[in-house]
């Protein structure tokens, strides 16, 4: 007899091309057939529900990695988030000594580590970006030590972090990575340059984060329209990551790439103790991707962007990021719900949606993690 099997509900899993009424089932942490296994323990009745992979948010910062880290399970379960990427909350100096706590954790943790030795390790002021003080060795021990755990290097650009050093932390992060084999993502909010200048540097792999901001330069040209350059860097294999944040997203840039349909290839939350479960612009993942269901992308689009999407790039597609027989028994289970709702962005601007994903169940390796208390 199999451990769980989850009936009625509409599954949504794009990496199978599958968007249908079908049931589910779990067995020993696996996704199971349940024609062939027959009997189950459990059952769960999912009427009026999408069963979707367990959510992989792409990009946030966990405690105890961060001073403004978020706590894994707390954040991330009751949200339908399976799977949570650290980007850059530690560095060299900082990662190992945390990484039992992340460890200990139900829920699954990677990292890109961060260029700066001590990382993120505070708020109260910028990391020290020059490359001079990196500690190159450590990072390279580091990534031969952990191949599994770390994923990349992150590297912010913002003006107020870099000030006259310019794009060079970023094209000494892309040559460090090339020697570790490992790509970068860069934080692109108020770049020290042009946005084109700061997309022909990354390579096939690489993540801009925070790809629909406004401030200073952006992905958009003088006419207000998705650049050239940012073409030319998705057509490369750039990787285009929202990681909305309270002050990283503008519905100026988002609705332009939208309606362009230069649609994000991730879609995450750059979550902290800052903006968990505060409105109105960050909340959590479901509430992100609630966002843009009432921008009009649409649903099977937005569920790919936290599940196939980045289940791809962090090369692990066969595991996780899908419901197929064999995968890791990580599910999302949503009510998509209609309730009058406030999204905002970094200068205040106010959506007024209708459209809400709302968290009923999270399994993690065929446990229930998260159960809402009317489902």
């Amino acid at each position: 007899m199999a451990d769980l099997v989850i009936r009625n509900g509409t599954v949504l899993d794009p990496a199978n091309k599958r968007d249908l009424k079908a049931d589910v089932g779990i067995d020993n942490g696996k996704i199971v057939d349940v024609a062939k296994e027959g009997q189950f323990r459990q059952t769960i009745d999912a009427s009026g529900c999408l069963v979707c992979p367990g959510l992989i948010d792409y990009h946030l910062h966990l405690s105890p990695l961060a001073e403004i880290g978020v706590d894994g399970e707390l954040a991330c379960f009751p949200s339908g988030v399976t799977i949570a990427v650290d980007c850059g909350s530690a560095g060299a100096a900082t990662y190992e000594g945390h990484r039992p706590a992340l460890l200990s954790s139900k829920l699954t943790a990677k990292a890109f580590l961060h260029v700066c030795s001590a990382g993120l390790a505070t708020g109260q002021y910028h990391e020290n970006p020059d490359p001079r003080h990196w500690d190159r060795k450590k990072i390279h021990r580091l990534f031969e030590k952990y191949p599994d755990d770390l994923i990349g290097l992150k590297v912010r650009l913002g003006k107020e972090i870099v000030g006259s050093l310019g794009l060079s932390p970023l094209e000494e992060a892309v040559k460090l990575g090339d020697e570790l084999s490992v790509p970068v993502m860069v934080h692109c909010s108020d770049p020290p340059s042009a946005m084109s200048d700061l997309l022909s540097i990354l390579r096939r792999g690489d993540t801009i984060t925070h790809a629909f901001q406004d401030q200073g330069d952006s992905i958009l040209d003088k006419c207000g329209r998705i650049s050239n350059a940012a073409y030319k860097a998705r057509e490369r294999g750039v990787i285009f990551d929202v990681a909305n944040a309270n002050i990283h997203f503008s519905y100026s840039v988002a609705r332009q790439a939208i309606s362009e349909n230069f649609l994000p290839d991730t879609i995450s939350t750059d979550l902290t103790t800052r903006s968990l479960y505060k409105r109105p612009a960050v909340f959590n993942l479901a509430f992100v991707l609630s966002k843009y269901l009432n921008m009009g992308m649409p649903l099977e689009q937005v569920i790919a962007c936290v599940t196939s999407n980045p289940a791809r790039i962090l090369g692990c597609s066969d595991d996780i990021g899908q419901l197929g027989h064999g995968a890791d028994a990580d599910v999302a289970v949503f009510k998509l719900i209609e309730k009058d709702t406030d999204f905002g962005d970094r200068k205040g601007e106010i959506l007024k949606g209708r459209l809400l994903l709302k968290p009923m169940m999270t399994i993690k390796r065929g446990e229930i993690v998260y159960r809402d208390l009317e489902f």
